[in-house]
């Protein structure tokens, strides 16, 4: 009985340490497609932009990248700073795409 026991609560402690949880974005971060890059500039989705120095972009896993060997695309969470540089970028996962789409949608809506 007691080992019974052991298994189900092991079961339990692996299975909650391999789901990843939601990360939580600054409420003024704003949800885009990142098209392409050539440091220090980005075109997210029809703006080009520049990243500011001492930018951060973490990865999907939420890793650090370095900005100059970043070489990736796709949909992110970035924010700007009071001189209009980009100054914090995160790449999402499918679940984060998908929860950023229904609040663009949510924001759209709103207005």
């Amino acid at each position: 009985m007691l080992q019974c026991i052991l298994v189900v609560m092991l079961v339990g402690v692996i299975g909650y340490g391999n789901t990843q949880l939601m990360r939580n974005f600054p409420m003024e971060s704003k949800f885009g497609q990142l098209k392409s890059h050539a440091y220090p500039q980005i075109k997210i989705d029809k703006e080009t932009m520049v990243m500011g120095a001492g930018v951060q972009v973490r990865d999907a896993n939420n890793l650090f990248i370095i900005p100059t060997m970043l070489n990736q695309t796709g949909y992110i969470r970035y924010q700007i700073d009071s001189m209009g540089l980009v100054y914090r970028i995160w790449f999402l996962t499918p679940e984060e795409i998908k929860s950023a789409k229904e609040e663009e949608k949510v924001r759209k809506q709103s207005k």
